[in-house]
């Protein structure tokens, strides 16, 4: 199955809109309910970090816990992700958006 651009960025904003996830976590989790590449995963991921819709952060045992970080496709594996709220926003658009799309048999 082939998702469309839009319900990957909706499924990577819902699966890290509750807590810090790693790349690895985030791929495992979207690979259980969906047939998505690794590559797209991650260029979506880049690019709602690039929006400011995802944070890239590294997570030590001590404070502080979550330090933001710049992400790359080289380094973007390393790194936990969490939603912001311009991605809180962003996901809750998308979504009513999709269910008027649904209602009126577009979706």
């Amino acid at each position: 199955m082939t998702a469309s651009s839009r319900e990957l960025d909706r499924v990577v904003l819902e699966a890290v809109s509750e807590d810090y996830r790693s790349f690895e976590s985030l791929v495992s989790k979207l690979s259980q309910s969906a047939d998505f590449l690794v590559s797209d995963i991650e260029q979506t991921l880049l690019s709602a970090i690039g929006k400011n819709l995802v944070a890239a952060y590294l997570i030590h045992a001590d404070p502080p816990y979550a330090t933001k970080v710049g992400a790359s496709s080289e380094t973007i594996r390393r790194y936990w992700f969490c939603i912001t709220e311009e991605g809180r926003e962003y996901l809750r658009r998308l979504v009513e958006k999709q269910a008027v799309a649904q209602r009126q048999g577009l979706g």
